[in-house]
């Protein structure tokens, strides 16, 4: 393999080889998580469920998608769950019920995203301020233009958006769904084969050298938190879709969540290392770890213990697998 910043190591083949190793791990923990409940819950096994866990997976898969990039950058983004949030409540107070009205939602929503990546980016690629102050900064605004815009949930989002994201394929697949696989695969092919994906797996490997191969490391660190705030818009435009109204508290969690889902997915924040692959695996992994809690009745604060335990548990991974 050959990047723009050097030519294959010696070690990078037992690394390549350790690489497949976790991502087949992945495969198997994911088959497991499929198995287990299809036992011993007679729920899981129905097409409603199947339904049910393709829809639930796809805003955090969106958020996940985003994160994946600051992360390999040695970078973090705390503000993509209020973006989450801010989406929900937009599209809830702006989308009315023509053609129109629903792609002018739908663009001030991108505008308002891509002007929060825009933001961070520049907050940290110029004024070099740490990835963990400059979106914990822009967390709190967005949380607070979000709670703003609506203080409580309500709104309406209409039917023709609900429809173009929540119908079905075949009675089972959302179409929601399959947006996000359409993404999911233009991300792939954006980090694995693209001048951009290669230049942010160098800045991430080491910043200095990017910088000495003339990589210009500023708008490539721009571009990351851009590219992370717009999916996730996307996240929010499928969950507001899922609850047919805003709240300016939803996309919380998503924070939290879709870290967890890119540390499982093997992208550490030693950074260069991981992709969006494993971050798709790592999804999969927190969505059917949430529909089984769910099926089997587990409180949702058992469900939050639970989900932060993943969270210091991939870190401890991360860490020993450096």
């Amino acid at each position: 393999m050959k990047s723009e910043t050097g030519t294959l190591r010696s070690g990078d083949i037992p690394r390549a080889g350790r690489q497949w190793r976790e991502f087949l791990i992945l495969l198997g923990l994911v088959a497991l998580m499929i198995l287990i409940p299809a036992i011993f819950s007679p729920a899981f096994r129905t097409t409603q469920n199947l339904t049910n866990v393709l829809s639930q997976i796809v805003p955090m898969g969106f958020v996940a998608l985003g994160q994946t990039l600051p992360i390999l950058t040695r970078g973090i983004d705390l503000s993509v769950g209020p973006v989450v949030s801010l989406t929900t409540v937009l599209a809830a107070t702006l989308m009315g019920f023509d053609t129109q009205s629903v792609l002018v939602g739908l663009l001030i929503c991108l505008a308002a995203g891509l002007a929060v990546g825009l933001v961070n980016g520049l907050i940290i690629a110029r004024l070099s301020v740490p990835p963990l102050i400059a979106t914990l900064g822009t967390m709190s605004v967005v949380s607070g233009i979000a709670l703003t815009v609506l203080p409580y949930p309500g709104g309406y989002v209409p039917r023709p958006f609900t429809q173009a994201m929540l119908g079905r394929i075949g009675g089972i697949v959302p179409y929601s769904f399959i947006y996000f696989v359409i993404v999911a695969a233009l991300m792939v092919f954006l980090m694995s084969y693209t001048r951009f994906g290669r230049r942010v797996y160098a800045v991430g490997g080491n910043e200095e050298k990017a910088r000495v191969a003339g990589i210009r490391v500023g708008p490539i660190i721009v571009g990351v938190y851009v590219l992370s705030s717009l999916l996730a818009t996307l996240g929010g435009l499928a969950l507001a879709a899922r609850m047919y109204s805003g709240d300016p508290l939803a996309g919380n969690p998503f924070t939290m969540t879709s870290v967890a889902a890119v540390l499982i997915g093997g992208t550490t924040f030693e950074g260069g290392k991981g992709g969006v692959a494993g971050t798709i695996l790592g999804v999969l992994v927190i969505g059917l770890l949430s529909v089984s809690l769910n099926l089997f009745g587990v409180s949702p604060f058992i469900q939050d213990i639970v989900a932060g335990t993943i969270v210091v548990l991939a870190g401890i991974y991360s860490a020993w697998n450096k």
